[in-house]
């Protein structure tokens, strides 16, 4: 192949371009999933605050309907109150747990 054969090559302002587009992609790439990341996460808290306050409502809510057909107001509420936490907690513990597999990249074990 003689000189002229050869195809052209890239200047160097042409090669050192296409390095800085190539970085800016790069970073571009890992802003959008450090992004993505916080997303899930505050996705994550508030499903997790909104299980631990459904679990407080229904617990106490049904402590008070027994209280109020029972007639032993707030004995069955507090009663209910403590069980809905103790629900809420259970709840908690297993979204977390979910959240991790899933970050970690395991498969959904739930069960």
């Amino acid at each position: 192949m003689t000189d002229e054969d050869k195809p052209p090559k890239a200047s160097d302002e042409l090669e050192a371009l296409s390095a800085k587009l190539a970085e800016e992609r790069r970073q571009a790439k890992l802003a959008e999933e450090i992004r993505r990341t916080a997303t899930s996460a505050l996705g994550g808290g508030f499903r997790i605050a909104v299980e631990m306050l459904a679990a407080l409502a229904v617990g106490t809510g049904l402590g008070y309907m027994a209280d109020r057909v029972l007639g032993t107001l707030p004995w069955f509420m507090v009663a209910g109150l403590f069980l809905g936490f103790a629900a809420g907690m259970k709840n908690m513990i297993r979204s977390a747990e979910q959240m991790n597999a899933k970050r970690n990249g395991e498969d959904d074990k739930t069960g």
